[in-house]
């Protein structure tokens, strides 16, 4: 039964797909719905005509004309009051069979009563014709939208009729029935053409929704793309601004407000380049499935690129909960990775805050998160950090310093100070380190340690450092020639390109002797790029300056320095004098290290020299040079000179007059 039905649906719907197929038998359903009562009413209409032309003006009721004509018109009327779209696809098709099995019985009654009305009454012949072809015309144009169905009055009603009129022999009749069948077949082709047109327009349609559906789609997967991480499936950093833009919630200064947390991986950097990319991503995705399975109910979570994630909460969270909250985050890193039968091992800081009254942007709340990260790194890894509001006006702190930075302020209200450096042997002052101090009228006292880092940080370091020591030369060139100054040049300094040629500018400019200059660079400055540091510095040494290695023994491959740069002087770190008077090994390793610095060729400060004690023992280690508060504390350079007795009568200044008053 079912091979029947399709088979009878194919040859009256021809169609490319069942989905094409599907819209011709709605889209001509839809139509028909306002057309069959056309259908009934043209056979009515013929009917009762064919009828009064053959039988009188009269009908008689309880004929079967009268019967048919009220099944006609009750048919009529039902289509049009009552028959109501249908959305049940069985039942379309159900409808639309029985209107092809109706059409058939109709067409063929007809056809059998207009032959019998041929024989019954010849002279009406013409009038039983006109009826009817009208009726096959009639009723083909009521079922337009259903071609094959159209069709079938045609051939059952008029080709009959035209066949009977050219069997009659009269020349005349003949002359009819080609017309007739010329007209029909016209038709007939006509409704065929209209056939196509309506499969043509059905499969143009069903391209055009599939094209806009592809479109949507593939909108749909461009925004889930704009919106998605690759790698993990999580939101991406763009998403959660959006959300952050959309749901963000604030609270009062005591809490309450929406909660970003954002982590990175401890230890990705040597995982990924250990094992390769491929184990990197397999962290990541871990810890984003990870973060999903814990907090993905509650909250959106995101990553932000490279090892960096976030978890948002629209609606806060309690206290205890933020807390809990940002343990498991750190916690969730710390679970080893399987991969390739291997544990990858990870952990995770975190910086965790609330939005409130501070969080006067999107953009600043998503900073506060960030600096509570930085913070939580800086103090301890696997941690996390609140952000609070000492640490908001430590921000605040650090903004109005870049601001000042960045206009030149500071640097106009920069004061250089000098502290001096002793030489052992002849108890004499022969260097003044520079030393830049920042009394700032918006921040007050500005650490060296806060705003260089700052300079740093913004690039500015280099034009920062040349000036102060334009300012440190422009004062040295006042000094005794015996007293030399002392200037430390930054990591970031040493390593621009040109650094050692604009130095040697300022010093020609001001006409001090390169002699009387002693840069100092640290460890750092020099592990920034080993080769570039030591072409700089070969540069400033060959033109006559003196060059000096700061806070030796504080850090890790200083002795490897030793072998591949030559230094001038070499500056012990204040550690090394922290507890040499209870310490017979920590004076035996200050001992080997002033051994270290004359082995390689160069004389020896020791720093930070604070007591008498510490100025004993560092002569009897057979230190060159000391330094520190004992000695002579950072200030002016005319207060300097004064207390050195420089300023006035030449006063020679001996380190034993300092001990012996201190």
């Amino acid at each position: 039964m079912a091979d029947q039905m399709h088979w009878v649906l194919q040859f009256l719907f021809p169609a490319k797909s069942l989905r094409e197929q599907r819209e011709q038998i709605v889209g001509t359903f839809e139509n028909l719905r306002r057309q069959i009562p056309l259908l009934y009413a043209v056979a009515l209409v013929n009917l009762v005509g064919m009828h009064v032309a053959t039988n009188g003006d009269e009908l008689r009721w309880l004929s079967p004309i009268t019967l048919l004509s009220g099944i006609l018109l009750g048919r009529m009327i039902y289509w049009i009051v009552f028959q109501k779209p249908i959305e049940d696809f069985a039942k379309i098709r159900r409808e639309l069979i029985k209107m092809v099995v109706f059409t058939v019985i109709l067409s063929f009654g007809f056809s059998i009563w207009a032959q019998s009305l041929i024989t019954g009454y010849p002279d009406e012949t013409m009038t039983i014709l006109l009826y009817s072809v009208l009726a096959a015309l009639g009723a083909a144009y009521g079922l337009a939208s259903f071609p094959r169905a159209a069709v079938i009055p045609l051939l059952i009603l008029g080709i009959p009729v035209a066949v009977r009129l050219f069997a009659m022999g009269n020349a005349s009749m003949r002359g009819v029935a080609v017309s007739l069948v010329l007209v029909l077949l016209l038709v007939t082709w006509l409704l065929h053409e209209h056939g196509l047109a309506l499969s043509r327009l059905v499969h143009g349609q069903i391209a055009i929704v599939r094209e806009r559906n592809r479109a949507v789609v593939a909108e749909l997967d461009a925004i889930k793309r704009a919106d998605e991480d690759a790698l993990s499936g999580l939101a991406n950093r763009g998403r959660l601004v959006k959300e952050i833009e959309k749901s963000i919630v604030r609270g009062p200064i005591s809490g309450g407000g929406s909660v970003l947390a954002i982590c990175d991986l401890d230890g990705f950097k040597s995982a990924n380049d250990t094992f390769g990319h491929a184990a990197g991503d397999a962290i990541l995705r871990e810890y984003a499935g990870r973060l999903t399975q814990s907090f993905g109910d509650q909250a959106l979570v995101a990553r932000l690129g490279g090892d960096e994630f976030a978890v948002f909460w629209p609606n806060g969270l309690p206290k205890e909960g933020l807390a809990a909250a940002a343990e498991k985050i750190c916690s969730l890193a710390s679970e080893p990775v399987e991969w390739e039968n291997k544990e990858l091992i990870v952990g995770a800081s975190c910086g965790v805050t609330e939005a409130g009254p501070f969080s006067w942007s999107e953009s600043e709340f998503f900073r506060q998160a960030d600096s509570a990260l930085y913070k939580a790194k800086a103090s301890k890894r696997g941690t996390w950090h609140l952000y609070d509001l000492p640490q908001f006006e430590a921000d605040q702190r650090r903004t109005k310093i870049e601001t000042l930075i960045l206009s030149g302020a500071a640097i106009d209200e920069m004061e250089i100070h000098f502290q001096p450096i002793f030489e052992i042997e002849t108890e004499a002052p022969v260097f003044a380190e520079a030393l830049a101090r920042w009394n700032s009228l918006d921040l007050g006292l500005v650490t060296p340690d806060e705003f260089i880092r700052v300079a740093e940080d913004l690039g500015e370091i280099d034009r920062l450092n040349e000036s102060l020591f334009e300012k440190a030369v422009s004062i040295a060139t006042h000094w005794p020639e015996d007293l030399s100054l002392s200037f430390n040049l930054s990591a970031v300094q040493l390593g621009r390109s040109a650094a050692s040629e604009r130095i040697i500018r300022i010093v020609e400019k001001h006409g001090m002797a390169p002699q009387r200059i002693q840069f100092e660079v640290t460890e750092t400055a020099i592990l920034a790029d080993l080769g570039f540091a030591e072409r700089e510095l070969k540069k400033l040494s060959d033109h006559g300056f003196i060059i000096a290695l700061d806070d030796f023994g504080s850090g890790y491959a200083s002795v490897a320095y030793l072998r591949e740069l030559s230094f001038d002087t070499i500056k012990l770190d204040g550690s090394l004098l922290e507890n040499v008077l209870e310490s017979e090994r920590s004076r035996q390793i200050l001992l080997g290290l002033v051994n270290l610095c004359h082995a390689a060729g160069a004389k020896c400060v020791a720093e930070h020299v604070e007591t008498n004690e510490q100025l004993q023992i560092a002569q009897a280690m057979g230190c060159d040079f000391v330094q520190g508060y004992c000695l002579g504390k950072p200030s002016t350079s005319e207060a300097m000179l004064e207390t050195l007795g420089l300023g006035g009568e030449p006063s020679p200044f001996k380190l034993r007059r300092l001990s012996n008053a201190s």
